[in-house]
């Protein structure tokens, strides 16, 4: 059982990035999909500190740094001091930010559509009711983060 769960895991983050994949380069938003992958982590999780961001995305604080910076001058993101250590920041999602992430989820969704369309009645079934799974799951890991 346990490696049929390894074997799903596997395969349903393959599948997830295959269909990211399927999403047109040229969004039209001036910004990379790592940038919004930030914007939806902040939408999440709230206010976070630029060195938890690196943790949380796996990459190095430098890396998150540029991105922060960027989607700051694009008034996506604002900073301010940690109130817990003032020598720190905190990274929050402004309204433009919040509506761009909107917007780019709507026109992911749109790009999706014709790929979709070609399924069957009972694969679209079966894909919704996995979706709301693996909502399920999101939402008490969340629960228990932020317990």
């Amino acid at each position: 059982m346990d490696d049929d769960l390894h074997a799903l895991g596997e395969d349903l983050i393959t599948t997830a990035a295959r269909v990211v994949r399927w999403i047109p380069r040229e969004n039209g938003f001036g910004i990379s999909l790592a940038a919004a992958r930030l914007l939806a982590r902040l939408q999440d999780d709230g206010p976070t500190r630029i060195s938890e961001l690196a943790v949380a995305e796996n990459c190095s604080q430098p890396t998150i740094t540029n991105h922060v910076k960027r989607l700051e001058a694009a008034h996506l993101v604002d900073r301010a001091a940690d109130p817990r250590d003032a020598r720190a920041w905190m990274i929050k999602l402004t309204k433009k930010g919040n509506q761009q992430l909107s917007l780019m989820r709507d026109s992911i969704g749109t790009s999706l559509e014709p790929y979709l369309a070609t399924m069957s009645r009972r694969d679209l079934k079966a894909l919704r009711e996995g979706v709301e799974a693996m909502q399920r799951l999101m939402a008490v890991e969340m629960e228990t983060r932020h317990s």
